[in-house]
């Protein structure tokens, strides 16, 4: 029986070749004079995972290998106009139910989306929504309750990359045949991880500074300068301990741990994206390791920030699940077909987010940034071997490491 692992390994060569084309039709036509590219992102996630343990992996002690760049070709087309037979069934069984429970993105309201729906389809569907904090602590409560037999506590849940591959392979979550379903205008790269997971944005994992406090030419570069003496007490960062595993496997695990180390000894405050972004705004620190939401929102508040993408481009595809079991399906399938489709896409934006699935937004523009510096373009998904370790005993090895160098040890 395949793991994750091994099947997202076997559709690599097609995602990287997509993905790899997307970049290169991007930077070329960055160079012409005509207007502003539109960006083209991976294609979907073509395997789907299935729930077994993943295999023993071992951990690289040097940067892997980045993929390499092939001839370009053309992006799928987006949906067809007008709502399919499906969509309007899957409209007519929301309604029935009348309500959900989900999980939203720090800054995203439940009250747009649901007049967005109501203007779009006639259905007034009550939204309960929570604030989405953490997506491994979401992960690790939702396999909990699994396990337990207990019914989710949310029906829709927000996650991305790693830990979208983790509730996938825990069958946690729900496989869609979204394709028919989607809402005109919607692109269908929005479709990820084979139907398990639609995405309502994308993100890139960096840093942001003050340049008020830090002039761009003495500006950290790479996650080796924040090891400086000179940036002590000046630090805040994200604790998740995954986001480290993925830097440790792009740059190497034992240059990554020693670096890790090092930085922690600078004596850097760690919190969650939400309370991180606090503390910036409030200049209590000038450097901090964020998402690109979060620069995008800061940048919207019009506060000084800049933002450096440290050693290679990260991005991230956002994705909503629906929980398998969940009480009300249909309208957590609805909620996520509007946050995909172009209204969503509006709301998003108006948090500070954007997608590399519609052009003109901040995702754009942070691609063509690293582009331009000729960073490498990291994401999980595609990234020969980075699922398959993140998932594995080794991975899983690192990721505890990881959290005793953060929680000092």
């Amino acid at each position: 029986m395949k793991t994750i692992g091994t099947t997202l390994q076997t559709r690599v060569g097609a995602g990287v070749v997509l993905l790899a084309c997307a970049l290169l039709i991007a930077t070329v036509a960055s160079c012409a004079p005509a207007a502003s590219p539109t960006p083209v992102p991976p294609a979907p996630t073509s395997a789907a995972p299935k729930a077994t343990p993943a295999p023993a992996a071992s951990a690289p002690t040097a940067a892997p290998a980045a993929p390499a760049t092939p001839v370009a070709k053309a992006a799928p087309a987006p949906a067809a106009k007008g709502p399919s037979p499906e969509l309007t069934q899957l409209i007519e069984a929301a309604k029935k139910e009348g309500k959900a429970s989900i999980k939203l993105h720090s800054g995203v309201e439940a009250q747009p989306i649901r007049e967005g729906i109501k203007r779009k389809f006639g259905i007034d569907l009550e939204i309960d929504a929570s604030p989405s904090d953490s997506y491994p602590a979401a992960v690790a409560k939702a396999i909990a309750e699994y396990k337990a037999g207990t019914q989710p506590s949310y029906d829709l849940l927000p996650l991305s990359d790693s830990t979208a591959a983790q509730s996938i392979n825990a069958a946690i979550v729900e496989k869609v045949n979204w394709a028919p379903l989607l809402i005109e205008g919607t692109p269908r790269e929005v479709i990820q991880f084979d139907g398990y997971a639609i995405s309502p944005y994308t993100g890139h994992i960096g840093m942001v500074y003050n340049p008020k406090v830090i002039p761009a030419a003495e500006a950290p570069k790479s996650f080796g300068d924040l090891t400086d003496p000179k940036w002590r007490g000046k630090i805040a960062a994200y604790n998740y301990a995954t986001n480290y595993v993925n830097i440790a496997f792009v740059r190497g695990t034992d240059k990554t741990l020693a670096d890790l180390r090092a930085f922690m000894k600078n004596n850097p405050v760690l919190e969650v994206y939400a309370r991180g972004q606090t503390r910036f705004m409030a200049n209590e620190y000038p450097i901090l390791l964020t998402g690109s939401a979060i620069y995008g929102d800061v940048k919207q508040k019009g506060l000084p920030v800049e933002w450096v993408s440290p050693d290679f481009s990260w991005f991230s595809i956002h994705t909503m699940h629906v929980m398998k079991g969940s009480k009300q399906p249909n309208a957590a399938k609805l909620i996520a077909l509007f946050l995909a489709s172009p209204d969503g896409h509006k709301i998003y934006n108006g948090s500070g987010r954007g997608s590399m699935f519609y052009p003109g937004n901040i995702e754009f523009d942070i691609h063509q940034q690293d582009a331009k510096l000729g960073l490498k373009q990291f994401n999980p998904q595609t990234w020969p071997g980075a699922m398959e370790f993140l998932l594995s005993d080794k991975g899983k090895q690192l990721e505890d490491e990881v959290g005793r160098i953060l929680r000092g040890g």
